[in-house]
């Protein structure tokens, strides 16, 4: 095994675990910052990306002895998770930027919250979700609205065909399919249009599509949803809160496991570490950035594959060709993440759970995200996906501000018109993201690349929750994509 040499060892040892002292463990949402890289390392592996992917792999290899030094671009680590204090009068409570559910069979995260000390708490479910279609207002409970009994119907019907199609789908490798050619070569939106007869239940469809990918059906693969369907479990596995995938959320916020990840890792994490080349030889692979260079024997790319194609590689031989060009092909999602905060949640007096799906309005999803805590503001999160992400971000913040804030006065009265805090998250306005929540396949990526998506290309192997069959897209997903990087690395 070789040993790590890092220039200027003790004080970036020094500075590192300095910073893991100041990691969040309460109330106060705060970046795990450390040593920026100067100079050259040598280490055994070497891993490009701080998100759950390359914490989960730097964490196994550590484990079984190896010598591991992660690359973070960022101050922080947590990727596409990330905790925020609320603006004041709120600033002592904490909200999920990105990534913030768990739920039922995302074992590796519920495993990691046990083995990290923390504490799960399940999300506000309670009392009547509300449906704005049609310019009509109406409330409803179960999985879908009732106040067109035929869209209805039909909403029902096309997600029992479309878990059976998932269902035929392979996790490990959905370009084998056997209708694989056929389901590639069409959208979503291609589908829907072909199999469903009414306005309502195409929205509804959509909107359960944007609600899981930031993405229009019109841009992506129909058999890269049905992959993703049967990754997940099925759509009712999907789109539930209580018995699924938005059961419970991280006391704390989400990246509270990342951090602790982190914190397991100090003394082989470099913040501000903006890697930009990757070059194989006889002798390893060497990762550089502006100021460092890391020699090593195996890296890892733990990136989404949007960002991963920012990277220069070489030698560009045939397998790293065809990997770069699957890249290329996969843009990542279109999502705002808006909190809006309120004395208290006083939606919850007329019954209501403060769930809403609409097919009007710049937020078209909205869930009750309060804090089940005493005195704890009543806190309204927002999307905004897809066309109407794009579109917000060409209005100005009051412009934006404004069309978010009379969309849930519509949903929850006058009094939803006048919060006490507001605060927004661009993805798309996030350098080393790109946007959120996960990469998503357009029609005829999966059967034209699909194998280069995990297969190691010498020394480089790829990490990151898009290269995961279980969960893909989630943060379970980049957990288990990372623990399986770093068994194929022990394996060689």
């Amino acid at each position: 095994m070789t040993q790590p040499t890092i220039h200027r060892r003790h004080v970036l040892a020094a500075l590192t675990a300095s910073a893991a002292s100041t990691l969040m463990s309460g109330g106060q949402a705060q970046a795990a910052t450390g040593p920026t890289a100067i100079g050259e390392y040598n280490t055994d592996v070497v891993i490009i990306g701080g998100g759950y992917s390359g914490l989960a792999c730097a964490r196994a290899l550590v484990a079984a002895g190896r010598q591991v030094l992660l690359l973070e671009a960022r101050d922080r680590v947590g990727g596409r998770c990330w905790n925020q204090n609320l603006p004041a009068p709120f600033s002592n409570y904490v909200v999920e930027g990105g990534a913030a559910f768990i739920g039922p069979t995302q074992d590796r995260m519920y495993a990691l919250v046990q083995q990290l000390g923390l504490k799960t708490y399940p999300v506000y479910d309670t009392g009547k979700l509300i449906n704005y279609a049609n310019g009509k207002r109406s409330t409803y409970t179960g999985v879908l609205p009732w106040s067109n009994l035929l869209a209805t119907g039909e909403t029902a019907i096309a997600m029992l065909k479309l878990d059976a199609m998932a269902k035929q789908v392979p996790l490990d490798a959905p370009w084998t399919a056997t209708k694989a050619a056929e389901w590639d070569s069409q959208s979503m939106q291609t589908w829907m249009d072909r199999n469903l007869l009414t306005a309502d239940a195409n929205n509804l469809l959509r909107l359960a599509v944007l609600s899981l990918l930031s993405v229009e059906p019109r841009d992506i693969s129909f058999l890269y949803l049905l992959h993703y369907i049967n990754s997940g479990g099925g759509l009712t596995s999907l789109l539930s809160t209580q018995g699924g995938a938005q059961q419970d959320r991280i006391v704390g916020g989400s990246q509270n496991i990342a951090l602790g990840m982190a914190r397991e890792l100090s003394g082989r994490i470099l913040f501000r570490a903006v890697a930009h080349s990757v070059k194989q030889d006889a002798g390893g692979i060497a990762v550089s950035g502006d100021g460092f260079t890391v020699r090593a024997q195996r890296a890892v790319v733990a990136m989404s594959p949007w960002m991963a194609s920012r990277l220069s590689y070489e030698p560009l031989d045939g397998p790293t060709q065809w990997r770069l060009q699957l890249m290329q092909r996969v843009p990542m999602g279109s999502a705002w993440k808006v909190h809006v905060a309120y004395d208290r949640p006083f939606w919850r007096d007329e019954g209501l759970s403060g769930q809403v799906t609409s097919d009007a309005f710049l937020p078209k999803i909205v869930f009750d995200t309060t804090q089940p805590t005493a005195g704890a503001p009543g806190v309204i999160m927002a999307f905004i996906d897809g066309q109407d992400a794009r579109d917000a971000a060409l209005m100005s913040p009051a412009v934006r501000k404004a069309k978010v804030l009379q969309a849930l006065a519509v949903f929850f009265g006058p009094k939803a018109a006048t919060p006490l805090a507001y605060m927004e998250n661009n993805w798309q306005a996030e350098n080393f993201s790109g946007g959120a929540p996960t990469g998503v396949f357009p029609p005829g990526v999966l059967t034209g690349f699909g194998p280069s998506l995990r297969a190691p290309v010498g020394k480089l192997h790829w990490a990151g929750t898009e290269t995961s069959a279980i969960w893909t897209g989630y943060m379970e997903g980049a957990v288990r994509s990372g623990e399986r990087v770093a068994q194929e690395i022990l394996n060689t």
